[in-house]
Formats: structure tokens, C-alpha cells, sequence
């Protein structure tokens, strides 16, 4: 379906745009979304040609528009789907975030408890076994850093 501005109808017929509205509003022309479609003028002016070329312009203006219209209601079925994967990809790398934090808790509280382990056995072992701890110490402090 061809729909044309009052003021292309009016040109085309070589009539005034009053007279396009006025017979609009007497129902003689239908309109389709506030334009006059080229089937109502043919049945309001059977008499009237509407020039074959240009009915040529007029459809092929038309096919732009349904094209233009096509692509961008994929365009946007695409840019849906493409913000579904996303919101999912984002979704699952919080979920890791939070199990890596997780697991760098336990990690943290792990490494202090055996310090502090290491430091009692230091108070209490032989001179001998104290190198080797103070060894270990250093490491762990290196690991730290």
C-alpha cells in the first residue's frame, strides 16, 4: 500500500490541500496513519490518472521505506540479542568474581594462621630447627608483597 502526504495528493490531483481535507473529513477519501493511500484516490477519482511514472517514484519511495523499516526492526532484534548475551556473559563473570574473592579469603586467612603457627613453633623449637623457620618467614613475607 502507497500512502501519500495530503500535500502530494493535492499536487498530483491538481486540487487544493483544503479540498483534499475536506473530503477526507467527508469520507469520500480514506486515510492509513495521517496519509492518503493511492488506492482510496483511485476509488475517490476513478477518472482521474495517476501518471504511471510516477506512480513508478511513488513505489519504489515506498519500497525504501518498508526496506528501511525492515532493516532497522532486524537491527534492533539483533541489538536485543546481542544485549541478552551480554547481560549473560556479565552475569557469569560476576558469579567467578565472587568465587575467586572467595577463595583469596580463605587463601589470606590460611597464610596468617600458618604465620602465626610458624611463629609459635619459632618460640618453642630448637636453635637448630630456627634458621629453617626463619627461611620459611621470609618466603612467606616475600609471597606477600
Amino acid at each position: 500500500m502507497v500512502k501519500l502526504s495530503v500535500s502530494r495528493v493535492a499536487k498530483l490531483l491538481g486540487i487544493s490541500r483544503f479540498e483534499i481535507q475536506h473530503q477526507i473529513n467527508s469520507g469520500k477519501l480514506h486515510t492509513h496513519e495521517g496519509y492518503v493511500t493511492t488506492d482510496s484516490i483511485r476509488l475517490a477519482y476513478p477518472n482521474s490518472s495517476l501518471n504511471s511514472e510516477q506512480d513508478d517514484r511513488i513505489n519504489k519511495i515506498q519500497k525504501i521505506k518498508d526496506d528501511s523499516n525492515y532493516r532497522n526492526g532486524v537491527n534492533n532484534s539483533i541489538h536485543t540479542e546481542n544485549e541478552s548475551a551480554l547481560i549473560s556473559v556479565i552475569a557469569s563473570l560476576k558469579t567467578k568474581l565472587y568465587t575467586q574473592e572467595s577463595k583469596n579469603k580463605h587463601y589470606d586467612m590460611v597464610f596468617k594462621q600458618l604465620y602465626e603457627h610458624i611463629e609459635l613453633l619459632n618460640k618453642c623449637c630448637h636453635s637448630q630447627d630456627k634458621e629453617r623457620l626463619h627461611e620459611i618467614q621470609r618466603w612467606m613475607e616475600q609471597q606477600a608483597h
